[in-house]
């Protein structure tokens, strides 16, 4: 492996893992449908809302009405579209974009309550009750903190009041409760807009939309939250070895207590460990090659929970991994390719080294980017895939003193003739650069692939 900021040795060679090749899905074909989906549902409500207007309601309070109701479809959109895992995730082009998905909606539909609040004051309806007003309220605040909360992280730290630090600093765990309340707040929500609505009295075609608005979100909520953990698809693990990689880097090797979980190199897991916030699911990366029997895990302990994971599991204890997820797959892009890990994102690209074969017919340069050389965990398995596969080259970049990876370093050896596909896994920050690096330098957006994914 190329070092960019210190040498390093080369350990001599050792035997490359190998898999049976896996015919990959076309995940691209159908990428935009859930996408498209959104859009005109969302397009034709609002439309209907319109045609169907009854006659003598005042403009500012029926926009305010409509306003308050396109908020409603998005956050049932919310709900649904998280509901869809893992079932869903075809239709957008991974596990994150139906995340981004779930986040965009959530966020535009509780923008639209400002509107609706402002504008349903404009002309007060005599049929109003006491009732109906205190739900909104109560769904207004439920829904504002709840995603308040979710943006916290995003929020540059300096201009931060002070509760939205308390926010952001909360954990994951903390955060991941209260989430679970939003359908909650959105029944509430389609309680308070069933009792006021004074457009919805005058429109028997809008109140049966409203309803079935209404019944998709929080049904979807229902079934995530009481029916999904029971009738989706889950496997029973169990720890064989807990194996230390670095300092705050461990694999954990899952043993199959039964059924062994079928997925492609590159995918990730949701997994309950026995004592660890029973009844919360984390993703974790698959690390372990797709034929093999056992389920390694890559965990870098980088909050409470995972610094409590890589501390006290031990051989023995219980698992449950629900999965797997994700549509990060190299084989989808064309020849010439761009591998780009940062940190413990080298995680997937692990997954498909070890399941390479002697039909691997790409041509790539493998960039990985970590702070120093004790941070490059796998960096001999990798060094030893490089020899055995002569069309994998490698690059490790010590970013304490070589400074941050850029596009044009990454770019450098790739002739104007060639369009490269491009793969990334790491921090959100230097994804971000590099994709917006990327792009400037004349990379299509659809050939460079990251997932766009955080806990919240």
């Amino acid at each position: 492996m190329d070092a960019i900021g210190r040498g390093l040795e080369d350990d001599g060679p050792t035997e490359g893992a190998t898999s049976p090749r896996i015919a990959p899905p076309s995940w691209a074909e159908s990428a935009l449908a859930g996408p498209a989906a959104v859009v005109a549902v969302v397009v034709g409500y609002a439309a209907l809302w319109l045609v169907e207007r009854p006659a003598g309601q005042p403009t500012p309070r029926f926009l305010g009405e409509l306003s308050g109701a396109e908020a409603l479809l998005l956050l049932s959109c919310s709900l649904v579209l998280i509901a869809l895992v893992p079932y869903g995730e075809r239709w957008f082009g991974g596990f994150d974009r139906v995340v981004v998905w779930h986040r965009g909606t959530a966020v535009a539909g509780v923008l639209l309550l400002v509107p609706h609040l402002a504008l349903v004051t404009s002309s007060p309806d005599p049929n109003e009750t006491g009732l109906g007003h205190a739900l909104g309220d109560v769904a207004l605040l439920g829904l504002l903190v709840l995603i308040l909360w979710a943006l916290a992280p995003r929020l540059r730290g300096a201009r931060r009041p002070g509760p939205v630090r308390a926010l952001a600093r909360t954990t994951y765990e903390h955060w991941l409760s209260a989430h679970r309340l939003t359908g909650v707040f959105v029944a509430v929500a389609v309680a308070h807009g069933a009792i006021v609505d004074p457009v919805l009295r005058h429109s028997a075609v809008l109140r049966v939309a409203f309803a079935l608005v209404g019944v998709a979100g929080v049904g979807a909520y229902v079934y995530r939250e009481l029916v999904a953990p029971h009738v989706v698809p889950a496997y029973d693990y169990t720890v064989n070895a807990v194996r230390r990689l670095g300092e705050r880097t461990a694999e954990i090797d899952l043993d199959p207590a039964g059924e062994r979980l079928a997925f492609r190199p590159g995918q990730f897991v949701m997994v309950t460990f026995a004592g660890f916030a029973t009844g919360q699911r984390h993703p974790f990366s698959i690390s372990s090659g797709a034929a093999d029997r056992e389920l390694d895990l890559t965990v870098k302990a980088s909050g409470d929970y995972t610094d409590r994971l890589v501390e006290a599991l031990r051989p023995g204890d219980a698992a449950r991994v629900l999965g797997p997820f994700g549509g990060f797959d190299y084989r989808e892009g064309e020849r010439r390719q761009i591998w780009i890990a940062g940190g413990i994102g080298v995680t997937p690209f692990i997954s498909w080294i070890r399941s390479l074969d002697d039909g691997f017919d790409r041509d790539v340069d493998f960039w990985y980017s970590v702070h120093g050389p004790g941070d490059a965990v796998y960096r001999d398995e990798i060094e030893a895939a490089a020899r055995q596969h002569p069309s994998l080259r490698t690059h490790l970049v010590l970013s304490d003193s070589a400074g941050p990876l850029t596009a044009d370093a990454v770019l450098r050896d790739v002739a104007p003739h060639e369009h490269p596909w491009v793969y990334m896994c790491g921090p959100p920050a230097m994804m971000k650069a590099l994709s917006r690096g990327l792009r400037r330098a004349g990379v299509p957006r659809a050939r460079v692939r990251w997932e766009d994914f955080g806990p919240r």
